[in-house]
Order: C-alpha cells, then sequence, then structure tokens
C-alpha cells in the first residue's frame, strides 16, 4: 500500500463537529461512525460476526472522515478549544489506500477492509465491495492495478441532498 493514510482531495467537505470518546484515539483520516451521539472510528466499531454484517452495520451509521487529531484518554482534540469536540467531514472525495491492488472502475462500490490479524475493521484502508449496503463511498477515477482509490464519501448521518 503506497499511501498508508486516507486524505482529502477536493469539493465541498461539509464539516462539522461531533463528540467523541474520552478513552478512544482518532486520526487523522479514521473514517468514523456515529455510535449512539458520539464519533467511533472504524477499527472501534463493535465487530459482528463477519466482515459482510460488520460493514453494514458501519455504513448504516457512517458519519464521515475525521480530520483532526485526539490522543487516547484525553478531552483535548488537537486544534480546538472545546472538549472532546471532534472535526469531521461528512462529504467530499477522498483518496484512501486498498488493501490490496484492484481494478477499479468509476462508480464502484468502495467500503472498509478487515485488520487480517483481527476481528475489526481497518480505520483508513478499503476495499472494492459488491453493495451500497456495505459502502462508505463510491469510486470516481478507474484504474487497473490500483493501490490507491479516488471516491466521494457516502455519510448515511448527514447525507447530501439528492
Amino acid at each position: 500500500m503506497a499511501n498508508q493514510q486516507a486524505i482529502y482531495i477536493r469539493e465541498e467537505a461539509n464539516q462539522i463537529a461531533s463528540p467523541c470518546l474520552l478513552a478512544n484515539e482518532y486520526n487523522i483520516g479514521d473514517f468514523v461512525a456515529q455510535v449512539t451521539g458520539d464519533a467511533v472510528a472504524a477499527a472501534d466499531f463493535t465487530w459482528d460476526t463477519n466482515l459482510a454484517t460488520t460493514q453494514t452495520n458501519f455504513c448504516a451509521a457512517f458519519l464521515g472522515h475525521c480530520y483532526q487529531y485526539k490522543a487516547a484518554n484525553s478531552n483535548q482534540v488537537y486544534g480546538n478549544s472545546t472538549a472532546l469536540d471532534l472535526g469531521v467531514s461528512t462529504s467530499g472525495v477522498y483518496q484512501a489506500p486498498l488493501q490490496s491492488a484492484t481494478t477499479i472502475a468509476v462508480g464502484d462500490w468502495i467500503g472498509l477492509a478487515k485488520n487480517p490479524s483481527a476481528n475489526e475493521l481497518l480505520s483508513q484502508v478499503v476495499v472494492k465491495v459488491d453493495a451500497e449496503a456495505k459502502a462508505i463511498g463510491k469510486a470516481v477515477e478507474a484504474g487497473t492495478d490500483l493501490e490507491n482509490v479516488k471516491f466521494r464519501i457516502l455519510s448515511r448521518i448527514l447525507p447530501l441532498a439528492k
């Protein structure tokens, strides 16, 4: 994987401040869901049965892309004066590393990858998925043997008007 971090590329990001959990660490580039009102990074999201079920559950609560850092057990989000308020972008085009080199077509669904050594999602690494229910976005650029993919995120909590 050439690029190890999910990064913002272009278009309106629609940034919000989301409550976050004191005990959790959040990294710039993490994809987050909203769980009982708080942002939760994909790696901290509860695993349920298998990858497809967990991806579907995460996507149903998908909030967006974290653009601020917060250390575990610290109430201070880097760059904020308000405690436990995490910066999250709910739209825009992002680039993230693919778990393995893949051929992508414009419009392919993009979802979060599984940690190969644990039953958990990876917060910044993606895979091509076969259904919208498992997707955090749609590819906006095609290519063969890609190590990174550009895609438009699709927040389920704050979706763009259609």
